[in-house]
């Protein structure tokens, strides 16, 4: 005589642990294994929804910024800083401002900063060369004018390369 086939069980617990542990893979064995009430099963895929949404929905939204700070109004040279207070002695005749305590300069200098000449050299001559010269390639590295000197480069005599002489601001 031969045995029917076994039904398998549908394991509540087994259903119960995947909804705690993986709920995707819970509420899908819930919906197709478990003979529940289709309003048990619509309360429980509800309340997964709503779990989700509460802790994803939080991460899709910009932060928000607190009053305070410096904040910047318009693009011109010609901007209003907003900021905190300036102490009394910093008044609208504050000569003060730019300069670095105990310098004599301010930071910022109206002076012209010095030009840097740049020149040319490949990496296996002699030579270095300015940027007209027949010499130089797409290939060729640029230095500026020390920087060749004191890597070991000569100036080109056929472009008329500047020569640098320590000490020179070059």
């Amino acid at each position: 005589m031969q045995r029917a086939p076994r039904r398998r069980k549908r394991a509540t617990w087994k259903t119960v642990f995947f909804l705690v542990v993986c709920f995707p893979y819970g509420l899908f064995l819930m919906w197709r294994t478990q003979r529940w009430h289709p309003a048990v099963k619509g309360l429980v895929t509800a309340c997964f929804a709503a779990l989700t949404v509460a802790v994803f929905l939080p991460m899709t939204m910009p932060p928000t910024r607190g009053g305070g700070g410096v904040r910047m109004v318009g693009a011109e040279k010609n901007v209003a800083v907003y900021g905190p207070e300036l102490p009394a002695s910093m008044g609208d005749g504050y000569a003060g401002y730019g300069v670095v305590s105990g310098a004599a300069a301010p930071v910022f200098s109206d002076a012209p900063e010095a030009e840097v000449t740049y020149v040319y050299a490949n990496d296996n001559g002699k030579y270095y060369h300015l940027s007209d010269c027949k010499y130089v390639a797409s290939y060729t590295r640029k230095y500026a004018l020390p920087v060749a000197y004191y890597n070991g480069y000569q100036p080109c005599l056929e472009c008329g390369a500047p020569t640098y002489v320590p000490g020179d601001a070059g």
